[in-house]
């Protein structure tokens, strides 16, 4: 199996438009990720740490298609061998996107094939394709560089150093984790006392923590990712997902009878993906989601649960645990070069306008008047 490589900082050159060979590919559908190509598709998985995310999961990828109808997988074959497989989803116009859209925070080919130029030349041309956009892509290869219109962050707790090393490490760097056994006690004082379930199949706690995502996304003025109708159904669909090294995972903490926290993501042996946190904004005063972020960091230590993974984005409350990142692309495979100057272009002019001073305004204003905008990422 070729070796991953490290790639440099992102470039803004041209895709390339030397002559690539012809490869093999195959368009299947999840129901036929079984038997070997699974078999296969896990043994890339194992080889390479790049690919250990849940969102590289063959019942991560199936739960997406339970909720789309446009979900394929395809099959990079050299020597009659299998080389890789991108699942994707199509979007508008021939464009294709990674399987599961916004909602996938890592994603790109599983495996190594040789040429990742002829590999995507085929895939387009089979499927009649224009491009391949991603905004998470671990660098398993520096053919990917000349794709990336820049190199990102994700965040995560490195819990390989225990509890204890952990707790050690984000008291000293984190004021806000130091300030917050005053906040849980008077939490417990006025509420009730803590109650934590690492594993939560309560009733109807999921239909809970989307109603309070839908509301913080209203109150900050965001696009409501969860009015997409098969976004919600998503969690649903992998609440339900319990095999030996893959689940949906649902976390409660509750004060007393009042259910304060609540957490939707996915798990395997070594790692938690910290996905869909929530709290109830009505004690928000006791900053409650610190307090949860630690008792799921501490259960994933006693647990032997080696990352709990933020995902990437700089959000600023993940720098107040994570004592570890990762560098993921975004970018997008197209061969015209006017079309892809222009992407570039409008990725240069979308990420100025979000450094804006002035951007909680304009988002306020431009959400009252189009309260859709953003939806097309969902689509």
């Amino acid at each position: 199996m070729v070796s991953s490589a490290h790639i440099g900082h992102a470039t803004i050159a041209s895709a390339p438009q030397v002559a690539d060979p012809v490869m093999d590919i195959q368009l299947i559908s999840t129901d036929e990720l079984c038997g070997e190509l699974a078999d296969r598709w896990n043994e890339f998985r194992l080889a390479d740490d790049y690919f250990a995310s849940p969102y590289f999961d063959i019942n991560f990828v199936k739960a997406v298609a339970k909720v789309r109808d446009d979900v394929k997988v395809a099959m990079f074959l050299e020597d009659d061998m299998v080389a890789g497989f991108l699942p994707f989803q199509l979007n508008s116009s021939g464009r294709a996107v990674p399987v599961g859209g916004r909602l996938n925070d890592y994603h790109g080919i599983i495996g190594h094939p040789a040429n990742i130029n002829a590999a995507f030349k085929s895939m387009f041309k089979m499927c009649d394709l224009k491009s391949y956009a991603f905004h998470a892509l671990p660098p398993t290869s520096d053919a990917w560089e000349p794709y990336a219109f820049r190199a990102l962050r994700t965040h995560h707790l490195d819990l390989s150093i225990g509890w204890e090393g952990y707790r050690k490490w984000v008291r000293k760097h984190s004021s806000t984790v130091k300030r917050q056994g005053q906040k849980t006690r008077n939490l417990v004082k006025e509420v009730g006392p803590i109650r934590f379930e690492f594993d939560s199949d309560e009733g109807d706690v999921l239909e809970r923590l989307i109603e309070l995502k839908r509301g913080k996304y209203q109150r900050t003025k965001t696009f409501d990712i969860l009015s997409v109708g098969w976004a919600a159904d998503l969690l649903r669909c992998l609440q339900g997902v319990k095999q030996p090294n893959f689940q949906g995972i649902l976390q409660t903490m509750w004060a007393g009878d009042e259910l304060v926290c609540v957490h939707f993501g996915m798990l395997t042996e070594k790692i938690l993906h910290y996905w869909f946190p929530i709290f109830d904004h009505r004690f928000s005063r006791y900053s409650p989601g610190t307090e949860m972020m630690m008792l799921v960091a501490k259960e994933c230590c006693q647990r032997g649960i080696e990352k709990l993974d933020l995902g990437y984005g700089d959000d600023p409350w993940k720098f107040k645990f994570c004592n570890g990142n990762t560098k993921v692309l975004n970018g997008q495979v197209n061969f015209n070069p006017l079309e892809m100057k222009m992407a570039r272009t409008r990725y240069v002019v979308r990420t100025k306008l979000k450094d804006m001073p002035m951007k909680p305004l304009a988002k306020s204003i431009l959400r009252k008047v189009f309260p859709g905008f953003g939806q097309w990422n969902f689509q």
